[in-house]
């Protein structure tokens, strides 16, 4: 079962643009979208949990936003550059770009989604988190 639903989509492509670049059938779609998904996992895997960012099972209401959006914005891309490489429409090209932005300031983390972070596992320290120590110097008196 696939992450992205036909549905998702319907908000950026017409259904006759999609069944143009996909030639009316299912394969070309999942594999620009399994690329697609490898190269967002490729951004977000070192600071998010990717199984359930991209779980198919998990609810329409739990799914990122921008993540799906981007995620299309990227499929569509790459099924435009499946069949004309030199000729990708601009608005598509733009479109790609900017998910690529996004993914690399998030890689940065100059910007934080609300995304699922990764496990911690029994044993092992939150990354995230940082031991403060309090205290203060010992206290110096002058006389002279």
């Amino acid at each position: 079962m696939a992450f992205l639903k036909t549905e998702d989509y319907q908000v950026q492509v017409r259904q006759w643009v999609t069944n143009i670049l996909t030639d009316g059938g299912t394969t070309l779609m999942e594999r620009a979208e399994m690329a697609a998904q490898e190269e967002m996992e490729s951004y977000l895997a070192n600071k998010f949990d990717v199984a359930t960012i991209f779980d198919p099972a998990q609810p329409e209401a739990d799914r990122n936003a921008l993540v799906v959006m981007y995620m299309v914005d990227i499929a569509v891309y790459h099924l435009h550059a499946n069949i004309t490489p030199n000729d990708v429409p601009e608005v598509r090209q733009v479109r790609y770009d900017n998910a690529i932005a996004w993914l690399r300031k998030v890689n940065k983390g100059e910007l934080s989604p609300n995304l699922p972070l990764p496990p911690v596992e029994e044993g092992e320290e939150d990354e995230g988190s940082v031991e403060f120590q309090g205290g203060s110097n010992e206290s110096v008196t002058h006389r002279y």
